[in-house]
């Protein structure tokens, strides 16, 4: 490996390290919010919901379009991405706390394992393989479309035990190519001259969100009996 070679290599290793860096850090955030709302203010947080029935419904929403907003933002490299990043790390935390109440802590620690382990399996591949993987990438995307419309059907009409398994296991299979191919667009992005900070928070913002999705659908499998 020539000098040329071996600093390329190295500041491509700065730019995941800067990437998993802001993961890290929402993950963080994401779960001390997660862990006081559901465990030391527990009773605070379900009198909350008591009194306000439809606050966690309002709050998802505005997630959905601070996700929006924040991607933009942070592509073009506008200033707050970065606080935006982290005050949707923080009301992402309080929605997780209230899935987190359903389940028991051996179902939440095995589902953490797990995705942990996937997360990491599946980054090795994005990272390395020589395959394009823009084309599992999309057929994800469209298949996860398909997947929410599914979910919806289920939990207003079907109500089907065995249907929301199977919706689950399809979440894992599509959130594990996404962490794959969200890897591999980092090294691409990165070698079309992508690598500013606004790249760097977009993409800590799309592991972040496969990440968690994917530790939501462990844990809907895992605790099904809980």
């Amino acid at each position: 490996m020539n000098n040329a070679t071996a600093a390329q290599a190295g500041s491509l290793n700065r730019f995941f390290g800067k990437v998993y860096g802001l993961m890290g850090v929402a993950l963080a955030i994401s779960g001390l919010i997660a862990y006081l709302a559901a465990v030391p203010f527990q009773a605070a947080t379900l009198s909350f919901l008591g009194r306000f029935p439809f606050a966690f419904l309002l709050v998802w929403i505005f997630e959905l379009g601070l996700v929006v907003s924040l991607s933009r933002r942070s592509l073009e490299q506008r200033k707050g991405a970065a606080a935006m990043f982290v005050g949707f790390a923080v009301l992402n935390g309080f929605t997780l706390s209230i899935t987190l109440m359903q389940y028991s802590i051996g179902s939440i620690a095995g589902a953490f394992f797990v995705t942990s382990a996937t997360f990491v399996v599946m980054a090795i591949i994005g990272t390395f393989t020589k395959r394009d993987l823009s084309g599992i990438g999309h057929a994800a995307i469209s298949a996860l479309i398909g997947v929410i419309i599914a979910m919806l059907l289920n939990t207003f009409l079907l109500h089907s035990s065995p249907v929301d398994l199977l919706l689950m296991i399809l979440m894992v299979v599509i959130f594990s190519g996404l962490i794959a191919y969200d890897h591999q667009r980092i090294k691409v992005l990165y070698q079309k001259g992508a690598a500013h900070n606004g790249v760097a928070i977009f993409m800590a913002l799309e592991l972040y969100l496969d990440f968690i999705n994917l530790f939501l659908a462990f844990i809907r499998i895992f605790g099904r009996n809980n």
